[in-house]
Formats: structure tokens, C-alpha cells, sequence
């Protein structure tokens, strides 16, 4: 299955006549959207459970399993691309949810110059993709993971580093080294100025983690293994005193201001929550949208939406994963509220109608192509009566 194939239903799909009945794929789903029937003992999807992690497609041993994102065909498209595009014989393989900016990516492995692919989950890339980015070229693979217990695939992260050890050891054999593939875990935390903070307790009370808490006299202390870096925390902030590495209120609004202006109208910024919709690797998006992805919906400051109608985009739309979906406790919830009460000031201004909330999901690729294609027909139409008036 292509990324480029249009009109899918589903991303994920198991091949009745190639299932082997191996039972691998129903052992590692960690979202139980694999269930073994009974009588027929054939293995049925759940796509409406299935948060399309990809560990299923990539330790399935009869290739049972198609996907839409990141198949090892796409996969490997990407790297003959970019090994031309970046000049390097270097590859690094980072989970979205775990890698900082290309300096801190520099600083952890000690490089320079090397080829990214990020992905959201590492535990996700089949061993096949390792091995043939090895006979392209690739001299070295380095792949940052989250921390285990930070994985929000539950078992990706875990599955990745097994992945890795089993095959450091084959290519040891084969003359590569010990260490041909190097694994290192890394999270993306909270970070605080106390001198700013003015201990209003909004992080507290919005946290969906229990992370900050309130000390006397009068000041916060966060306990940064607790913080899952969804952001929340820092939106909520009065003071300014809080920001999130790799999602720094200053680095997103740089992103905002290089916007460009000339996209067809309606032209449409999409904050993006990473886990709600999986990009192409080939980076197709919309001739009137713009993306900025984030690392929950509830990390959308009303400070970046405004920026954006200065800047002159004509809409703003938030693209979150559904409650139960949500990879951060939920927290998409919280967001759908913050965006409801600055629709209410918007209104003040007459620009409520340009700002929308939406639910998405990358088991159904089409959706935020849709709700584009919605939002920017309520736009023009908005757009015309304001024109009449």
C-alpha cells in the first residue's frame, strides 16, 4: 500500500490470504485493535481502536499487514532522495515525540551533518529499512527512542530497542561492527523560570499529569519525571514563566512570522497535533494550508492564533485527536475548551467564525483533507457576506 494511493477508508489492513496465523501481530498490538475470532482463528482489525503505531506492520514475518504511512517502499524512496538532498552517509531516525531541534540532535549523537527521518514512532521502522538503508550507503544509523515509560505507543519504544540489540548482533556477524545501528532515549520536558512564576497554580490545576504542585511560600516546583511535555501547562501560563523544549513559544512563533504570504486563498494555518495526523514523507499538504505541528492540541497559545490573523492568514484551524484517542491523558479535551472560550473573544472582534476546532484521526487519512476543504468553503462564504455587507 502507497502513501500516494488517494481515496483509502483505512490505514491500516490485514491480508486474509497472506496471515500466516503467527499471532505476533495480536501479541504486540498495545491497543488491542486485533482480535483472534474463535472458530475461524483468522486475526480482524479493529480499525476504530487502532492508533495506526505501525509496530504490527513491522514485526509481521508473512507481510501480512498493509499501511498507508511510512511502509518500507516510501521508506526507502525517502532515503535515496536524501542522501543526495543532505550529502551524508549518516541516518537518524528519530520518534516525533522524542527529538529536539537538529542542534540538540547534534549534540546527543555528536554529528554534524546527517540524513533526518522522524517518524511517530520508532518502533514502527521494520527491520528490513535498516538493512537496506546499510546497502545504500548508509554508514551509520542512529535512532532516537522516548524513555519506555514515555512511549505513547505503550510498547513502541520498548520494541524498537529489542529490534536494535537483535540486529547489532547479525551485523556484527556480517562485518559491520558492534555497533553498526546506536540507540539513545530522549524526552522533551517543561521548563520553568522561577523568577518569572507568580504561583497562580494554573499549571496545577491543568496539568493532566499531576506534574507541577504548589509549594509555600508562594512557589511551583515541577517534577519533570512526571511531565509528559504535552504543553498544556505552558498555554495556561499568565506570566510566560513556563515553555516546553522543542515547542518554545518563541520557536513557534518564529514559524508563524516565516509564513508565506502568497498561499491561495483561502489561505489556512493548521496547528497540528503530531499524533492526530501523520504527514507524507513526500510533504504534501494543501495549496492554501500551512502546518505547524505540535505536540498536543492543547499546546495552541491564543498569543501564536493572533499572530496568525496579523500575519494575514484568513483562517486557523486546530487539528486534534478525539478524547479517547488523545496520547496525553486526554488533554485534547482541555484544548477543545481553551479554544471555545477564545472563539468567545474572537467574537468581540468579528473573528470568531476564522478560528475552527477539529477532531482527526490517521487511521482515516482523508480527514483533515476534509475539514480543510470545509473550512476553507465557510471562509469564502464568510468572506462573500462580509463582501455583500
Amino acid at each position: 500500500m502507497s502513501e500516494q494511493i488517494a481515496g483509502i477508508k483505512a490505514a491500516v489492513e490485514i491480508k486474509e490470504d497472506n496471515c500466516s496465523r503467527c499471532s505476533v501481530c495480536y501479541s504486540l498490538c498495545p491497543f488491542d485493535a486485533i482480535k483472534k475470532e474463535p472458530e475461524t482463528k483468522k486475526f480482524l482489525l479493529d480499525i476504530e481502536k487502532c492508533q495506526v503505531c505501525g509496530i504490527c506492520y513491522s514485526t509481521c514475518p508473512a507481510k501480512a499487514i498493509d499501511i498507508l504511512y511510512y511502509d518500507v517502499d516510501s521508506l526507502a524512496r525517502y532515503l535515496e532522495k536524501s542522501k543526495k538532498e543532505y550529502k551524508s552517509d549518516t541516518l537518524v531516525i528519530m520518534c516525533r515525540g522524542s527529538a529536539p531541534d537538529f542542534t540538540g540532535i547534534q549534540g546527543l549523537f555528536g554529528i554534524s551533518k546527517f540524513i533526518p527521518l522522524s517518524v511517530p514512532c520508532v518502533g514502527r521502522i521494520p527491520e528490513e529499512t535498516l538493512l537496506r538503508a546499510l546497502t545504500m550507503g548508509i554508514e551509520k544509523i542512529h535512532v532516537l527512542a522516548c524513555d519506555e515509560d514515555y512511549c505513547r505507543f505503550d510498547e513502541g519504544s520498548a520494541i524498537a530497542g529489542r529490534k536494535i540489540i537483535a540486529l547489532n548482533v547479525l551485523l556484527n556477524q556480517l562485518g559491520y561492527g558492534k555497533e553498526a545501528i546506536t540507540l539513545k532515549r530522549n524526552s522533551l520536558k517543561v521548563k520553568a523560570d522561577s523568577d518569572l512564576c507568580i504561583a497562580c497554580g494554573n499549571c496545577v490545576y491543568y496539568c493532566p499529569y499531576s506534574a507541577p504542585r504548589l509549594e509555600s511560600p508562594g512557589t511551583v516546583k515541577i517534577d519533570l519525571d512526571a511531565c509528559r511535555g504535552c504543553g498544556l501547562c505552558v498555554a495556561m501560563c499568565p506570566a510566560l514563566a513556563l515553555d516546553l523544549e522543542n515547542w518554545e513559544r518563541d520557536r513557534i512563533s518564529s514559524l508563524v512570522a516565516e509564513l508565506p504570504v502568497e498561499k491561495k486563498s483561502p489561505s489556512i494555518l493548521v496547528f497540528r497535533c503530531q499524533w492526530a495526523s501523520f504527514p507524507s514523507l513526500n510533504g504534501g499538504v494543501a495549496r492554501n494550508a500551512c502546518i505547524v505541528d505540535l505536540p498536543c492540541a492543547s499546546r495552541v497559545d491564543m498569543y501564536h492564533v493572533l499572530q496568525a490573523f496579523q500575519k494575514g492568514m484568513d483562517g486557523v484551524l486546530i487539528a486534534a485527536c478525539a478524547e479517547d484517542d488523545c496520547k496525553q491523558e486526554k488533554a485534547s479535551a482541555k484544548a477543545k475548551h481553551s479554544v471555545a472560550k477564545l472563539k468567545e473573544r474572537l467574537s468581540q472582534i468579528g473573528l470568531d467564525k476564522r478560528l475552527h476546532f477539529c477532531t482527526v484521526a490517521p487511521r482515516h487519512p482523508e480527514g483533515l483533507e476534509k475539514e480543510l476543504e470545509q473550512f476553507s468553503k465557510a471562509l469564502q462564504t464568510a468572506g462573500t457576506k462580509e463582501g455583500k455587507g
